[in-house]
């Protein structure tokens, strides 16, 4: 029993360092290339931990080679489109220029009332509103609105707003992010100071303290509520630029 729960122990740990190798990308995408990887991962690791007369080494040794060819196929797929587009594939054009492309469709495996759904969940209720559509190659599912179905922008209506600060979590459960003080161009002393305002004695009794982008501070106060309305302290005085 022991051994196997040492065994467990490390094979968690090795692979848990396994996906942190493959970085953020690894993480997010969910190509087939991907997919294959991650269930190679987990069928090797469950090998050692099932069999206790199977050398922990051979897991460990088999899940080292698929981040190695993880690797390999990275830096060829960043040097050559060839071979990105016969791992991944490319992305299947649905709606192209306004009209339905029935051939990706099927392709697809995709129905018009799929498709119809698909658009709804992007707020595009209206195949006529939409100009492309794609289905991208980690399965997603995006759209390009037809320029007078476009919602308004702010370089539409002719409205300046310069963007003030980065809006980031400044304070979480009492602990203080300097580094995000930094960014949002304030310090712990500011902060402190608009604590006080809104009778906040400890930092400690914080739960939550952010910085939206127009440069305000709120705070989220512990407590035993189950709803926890949020306080503005105002805009911090020097933001970032």
């Amino acid at each position: 029993m022991i051994i196997t729960f040492l065994r467990t122990f490390i094979l968690y740990i090795i692979v848990l360092f396994t996906i942190r190798c493959m970085g953020k990308s690894g993480l997010s995408s969910t190509d087939p290339f991907q997919i294959v990887i991650m269930l190679m991962i987990a069928e090797i690791a469950t090998i050692p931990i099932e069999s206790p007369d199977t050398p922990m080494f051979n897991g460990i040794a088999a899940i080292a080679m698929i981040l190695f060819l993880y690797a390999i196929s990275g830096f060829i797929s960043y040097k050559s489109e060839t071979f990105k587009l016969l791992i991944n594939g490319k992305p299947s054009v649905l709606i192209d220029n306004g009209a339905i492309n029935f051939k990706e469709l099927k392709k697809a495996n995709i129905t018009v009332t799929d498709l119809m759904e698909m658009l709804r969940l992007k707020d595009a209720p209206s195949i006529s509103d939409v100009l492309y559509a794609y289905l991208e190659t980690n399965g997603q599912f995006s759209i390009i609105l037809k320029t007078d179905k476009s919602p308004v922008t702010r370089e539409d209506m002719k409205i300046n707003k310069n963007f003030e600060c980065m809006p980031c979590i400044l304070i979480s459960d009492g602990t203080v992010y300097d580094s995000n003080l930094k960014k949002a161009g304030t310090t712990k002393g500011e902060i402190t100071k608009m604590m006080k305002k809104i009778s906040i004695k400890n930092i400690d009794d914080i739960l939550l303290c952010f910085c939206d982008e127009s440069a305000k501070i709120y705070f989220y106060e512990k407590s035993d509520n189950n709803y926890i309305m949020p306080k503005c302290a105002g805009k911090i005085k020097s933001p970032a630029s």
